[in-house]
């Protein structure tokens, strides 16, 4: 897989070089010859500490991106000590569940958690869709997909992507336990030409997490679709379309174990 590098703001840098006992220009250096780095950087306990628990005013400067990095790497270290997670079973319900192995397999790849982070911090500060719809609204960026040239019609695709994935991962009590209704489901699932079966999936009454299935499903289909809409995609995306489930668990446990506890430290507007 492609190694993702982290391009971090200055602020950012001297933050965490501060932390490392060490000056930004060398730490830059550092991580422009080593990629991989940031890696090992994100997991230290300094770096933890300063980024997460910090007080002074540094902090102000900390931005999504650095916050959320820290908060995912951290949380990925946290989830190889432990045997079992809490899994969403209703809206302000939580049962122990020992099937951590999907989670482990997940998180053990740098640039799985990278993606993470980013998606979280692009929600933090979000980015305007290339159309004039809401960024939150899968439906109306749905309505665009048909009205877009190719480079938009990917762009659209990851957002949407990328929403389902927020949504589920980050508030499953609001979502998971409401089905879609039948036109939603097939105004959405259209999009990418989902069957009569896969629709049907869309709107099942029967499961116990209906929403989390539905945003899992369209979420894996719209990361699918924009990788097989040019030859240059990032592989990451199908590699996550591929491991959905995983990826928004993964969510679930650091949003709720972190997210929801944490302050938020970053600066408006980076």
């Amino acid at each position: 897989m492609t190694r993702q590098r982290l391009n971090l703001a200055e602020d950012d840098l001297t933050l965490l070089a501060h932390a490392l006992d060490t000056d930004a220009e060398s730490l830059r250096d550092e991580l422009e010859r080593r990629p991989w780095y940031a890696n090992d950087v994100l997991r230290r306990p300094e770096v933890v500490d300063a980024v997460l628990h910090g007080v002074g005013p540094e902090q102000l400067t900390v931005s999504p991106l650095l916050f959320f990095a820290v908060l995912i790497h951290h949380a990925a270290d946290e989830l190889t000590g432990t045997n079992w997670v809490n899994e969403w079973s209703g809206p302000g319900c939580r049962l122990p569940v020992f099937d951590v192995e999907p989670l482990l397999e997940f998180a053990d790849e740098p640039a799985r958690l990278l993606f993470t982070a980013r998606l979280l911090a692009s929600f933090a500060v979000p980015e305007a869709p290339p159309v004039p719809a809401d960024r939150l609204d899968l439906d109306e960026l749905v309505d665009w997909l048909g009205a877009v040239g190719p480079a938009d019609h990917i762009v659209l695709l990851r957002q949407l992507g990328d929403l389902a994935l927020f949504q589920a991962g980050v508030f499953p009590d609001s979502i998971g336990a409401t089905a879609l209704s039948t036109s939603q489901a097939e105004h959405l699932g259209r999009s990418v030409r989902m069957t009569d079966a896969e629709l049907d999936h869309l709107t099942d009454h029967g499961s116990p997490t209906p929403g989390l299935d539905a945003l899992e499903t369209l979420s894996s289909a719209w990361y699918r679709a924009a990788a097989e809409s040019s030859p240059t995609a990032p592989a990451l995306l199908r590699d996550v379309a591929h491991r959905i489930r995983a990826a928004r668990r993964f969510l679930n446990y650091a949003a709720d174990r972190y997210l929801y506890r944490a302050p938020s430290r970053w600066a408006p507007g980076l």
